[in-house]
């Protein structure tokens, strides 16, 4: 079962490791950026399975949110192609 899911980063030092940790998000076939540092993904894998995977991105210190986002959801002020990549993915 297809899950959309969200992921939520804080890293100590900003920039440290962005890019590694955003290649490993953005290698899911279906991602959306929300803004700063949130995104959304739609994977078969569970919370735990990709909070562990995204794990070997981080620093000591860095903090890292992975959950299930599931529908309905409403926001205000996200791009169209974030509202569209809602609408058609998180059924």
């Amino acid at each position: 079962m297809k899950n959309v899911l969200i992921i939520i980063y804080d890293l100590i030092i900003p920039g440290r490791n962005c890019e590694r940790l955003l290649q490993k998000i953005k290698a899911y076939p279906r991602w959306a950026r929300l803004g700063g540092s949130a995104y959304l993904i739609v994977t078969e894998s569970t919370a735990d399975q990709v909070c562990d995977s995204l794990a070997n991105a981080l620093d000591k210190g860095d903090k890292l949110y992975v959950g299930v986002s599931p529908a309905p959801s409403a926001c205000i002020g996200m791009p169209e192609e974030v509202t569209k990549w809602l609408r058609e993915n998180q059924k």
